[in-house]
């Protein structure tokens, strides 16, 4: 299985190259075979494209791979960081009629501007490409992903493409079997089904799992899932942990997780980040014995 680690987006902080070099080495430490970072549209022909590239080429340096993950693109998308596409907010003649700010990927513009920035990330030396949760149900979005997989893929012919759904839309499974260039699909899900910071029930991982797995696997296609681990509480700490442990046993091929928790607090973030990362090391440890 490998070990995808979200890092969210080291790119946009005032972070010190000696940080991320830690950091990077201690994921290398932890086990981890990926790293993944979200990257913004304007990030690619900004002064951003200096720090984008720096982090490759540290990552690569140590012996991760990286795979970014398309921020917001056209609206199309989700991704960690918070807000709109700001292209298409400027190109409002490409949003669908029934959902403002997002682009109907049925537009040229829309995919030659996927195109466009695809081609940026492969000369960026990106590894692999993640389409973090496509935010709107419509058939010919997962179509226009596994194209533009297919496109991004003619620059790189081993780029590695992987496809998560959003733990609430479990009816695109049959959508996600019958893509044909995306490497690695499947769902992300929470350790425990309820969001006390959101106010809100949200489908677990085990659930998104077991909607998910059995499809794909028999679709022949090879599955990735992202643990969603964040807003706990103190007190959740002992089940957050069981709940951790019982997600990495899961079958599959490839498994995500957020690197740095993000709570309520500086401490609390502090236990939960040592925490995941004992655990982490550990299960990593025990499966390289086992083979």
């Amino acid at each position: 299985m490998l070990l995808n680690c979200y890092y969210y987006a080291p790119h946009n902080h005032s972070l010190l190259a000696r940080h991320l070099q830690a950091d990077l080495e201690h994921m290398v430490e932890l086990g981890c075979d990926i790293v993944s970072i979200c990257v913004q549209e304007d990030q690619l022909t900004n002064w951003h494209q200096r720090r984008l590239r720096n982090v490759v080429d540290l990552a690569h340096q140590v012996g991760l791979k990286v795979h970014a993950v398309p921020n917001r693109w056209c609206g199309l998308l989700a991704g960690w960081l918070d807000g709109f596409s700001r292209w298409t907010l400027e190109h409002a003649q490409t949003w669908y009629p029934d959902h403002p700010g997002v682009s109907d990927p049925r537009h040229p513009a829309v995919r030659a501007h996927f195109e466009k920035h695809l081609r940026t990330l492969v000369d960026f030396g990106f590894d692999g490409v993640i389409w973090d949760e496509p935010r709107t149900n419509k058939p010919e979005v997962i179509a226009f992903l596994d194209d533009m997989a297919a496109h991004a893929k003619s620059f790189r012919s081993d780029l590695v493409v992987s496809l998560f759904a959003e733990a609430g839309r479990l009816d695109t499974v049959d959508q996600y079997v019958a893509t044909r260039h995306i490497d690695f699909l499947g769902a992300d899900g929470h350790v425990r089904d309820e969001d006390h910071v959101m106010h809100r029930m949200k489908n677990t991982i085990f659930t998104t799992h077991a909607a998910f797995h059995p499809a794909l696997k028999s679709a022949g296609k090879k599955t990735v899932f992202l643990l969603e681990a964040q807003r706990h509480r103190d007190e959740d700490l002992l089940a957050y942990l069981a709940a951790m442990e019982r997600a990495f046993m899961l079958p599959m091929e490839q498994l995500m997780f957020y690197y740095s928790a993000h709570e309520m607090s500086l401490e609390s973030e502090d236990r939960f980040n040592e925490a995941t990362w004992t655990l982490v090391r550990r299960l990593r440890s025990a499966a390289t014995a086992a083979r």
